[in-house]
């Protein structure tokens, strides 16, 4: 009988744009595939969303795995952690991975006994490896040899392996096979299936505010042509929507436009969507080669409309360079999904004003304002600890809808209301109506799914706002004032934990 492994992907705790939606990572189904490709294992995945994990239901349907891989993202953590606890508890090996635990493994090795960093690949092949024989005790030295794994050896000492090389051969990966989650990574949008396709890894930008290049590094590494079009044989029909979860999509334009014209040549009949940068306003050329080849919708990270806190992000883009993305998109008849962010060092409620405006002018066709977080394995994350200015570390909150840390020049309360207000603003009810009657559809629907989940994260936040609310000082109250650090303090700001996660 093969041996069982079994991925669990764990959910968040909060309500998000996403809630509706199981949109799984790609992470667990390739390691998955890595299992299946050895003869003597078997290997399953679990995606929580819609439907919540329960161990011992899915025990009587599968069998007892033999190892348990749960990853994990910041906002997910502390659910994978309790995942963890429950497997453990019951004798079961757990793996922990993902961009969490990665740069805080020292945390996370309270809760599992092996935490791989970074890409899981290498690792995978390796613990596969030592445990072609049996089960081998976490802290048996030969843990010493597989890469990017972080464990306790014998006396207790925490050991962080060196790393792995960067994969380079993307094609030498398993394709997912989503049929390995029965049926918990479906994802229904518009009546259609959604699937997630990566194309590429890694991202040389380095934005101040975000992990990606400390996960997957600064160089983009690149899958053929023709293992891409593989897989896209797989979804061929009007039934299917391909989300491309690659950071940018359009990185490469000679090799964008290589795919782009295969995919139009293929004639694929599914629609999809993908993230691209403002740069991509440059080349008109290029965006309407993405509207022939199928692209419903492009969503663009302008993260603001104030040049100082473009600057701060070390995002390389202008305001002009925004507006210029947004004429070419529109023009090519392609749908925007634009994200801005608040919370920078110069925003303030002028900033905030000034977003919604622009984001109403434009006429983009959904838009999301998100809260600056702290991420770990961020410039931000490091720089906003070393000040002092994270006000908490539950993990739950680090979804980009709370706010964690004290900004410059608003109080915590006041940029939770310009989020919450903003989204009011731009998804109310007669703001529905009124695109409804100027046709547009797609914006008008997503517009009244805004409103709901904007009001349900309301209903379920009222505890957490009433908190921020007592910790941020009244209006033209000193900030820096003894009074109001006391005040902060007293909601139970702990000490921050480092890289190594005490």
């Amino acid at each position: 009988m093969k041996r069982l492994m079994l991925f669990i992907e764990p959910t968040a705790a909060q309500v998000n744009i996403f809630s509706q939606f199981t949109l799984p990572r790609l992470g667990s189904f390739i390691l998955a595939g890595l299992v299946n490709r050895r003869g003597s294992w078997r290997a399953r995945v679990f995606v929580e969303g819609r439907r919540r994990f329960d161990l011992a239901a899915w025990m009587a349907d599968h069998g007892r795995p033999e190892v348990v891989g749960i990853s994990t993202i910041t906002p997910t953590v502390k659910r994978g952690y309790a995942l963890a606890d429950e497997c453990r508890a019951l004798g079961l090996p757990v793996i922990l991975g993902g961009p969490h635990v990665t740069f805080l493994p020292d945390e996370a090795l309270a809760h599992a006994p092996l935490v791989v960093r970074g890409e899981g690949e290498s690792a995978m092949n390796a613990l596969l490896d030592l445990w072609n024989d049996g089960h081998v005790d976490a802290a048996n030295p030969r843990y010493a040899a597989v890469p990017n794994l972080s464990w306790k050896d014998a006396a207790g000492t925490i050991q962080h392996n060196p790393l792995a090389p960067w994969i380079m051969d993307l094609d030498a990966l398993p394709v997912p096979d989503f049929a390995l989650a029965d049926g918990t990574a479906e994802c229904l949008v518009g009546g259609k299936k959604t699937v997630m396709v990566q194309t590429s890894r890694g991202c040389p930008f380095d934005c101040s505010f975000c992990s990606v290049t400390g996960m997957f590094g600064k160089r983009f590494r690149y899958r053929s042509v023709g293992s891409i079009l593989d897989e896209f044989r797989r979804y061929d029909t009007r039934e299917h929507f391909i989300f491309f979860c690659d950071d940018n999509f359009t990185a490469n334009r000679r090799r964008a436009r290589e795919l782009l014209e295969a995919m139009r040549t293929a004639g694929f009949r599914f629609q999809w969507s993908t993230q691209v940068r403002t740069d991509v306003g440059s080349d008109p050329d290029l965006v309407r080669l993405m509207k022939s080849a199928g692209c419903h919708t492009v969503f663009v990270g302008f993260e603001s409309v104030n040049p100082r806190s473009l600057a701060e992000m070390k995002k390389g883009q202008s305001l002009d360079d925004t507006r210029l993305a947004i004429r070419v998109i529109q023009q090519a008849g392609i749908h925007i999904h634009g994200m801005f962010v608040f919370g920078f060092e110069g925003d303030d409620r002028d900033t905030v004003e000034a977003t919604v405006r622009f984001a109403q002018q434009t006429r983009l066709t959904s838009v999301q304002l998100l809260i600056l977080t702290p991420l770990p394995g961020s410039e931000l994350y490091e720089h906003m600890r070393a000040e002092g200015r994270i006000t908490s570390f539950d993990w739950d909150l680090y979804d980009t809808h709370h706010v964690v840390f004290r900004p410059a020049l608003l109080t915590p309360l006041e940029l939770q209301q310009a989020q919450v207000r903003g989204h009011q603003r731009l998804y109310s009810l007669p703001e529905c109506l009124r695109k409804l009657v100027a046709g547009r559809w797609v914006s008008a629907g997503l517009s009244l799914y805004g409103w709901k989940t904007n009001r349900d994260w309301q209903k379920a936040n009222q505890p957490y706002l009433r908190t921020l609310a007592a910790a941020s000082p009244p209006a033209g109250a000193d900030r820096t004032s003894r009074a109001w650090r006391a005040l902060v303090a007293e909601q139970g700001n702990p000490a921050p934990p480092g890289p190594d996660g005490r």
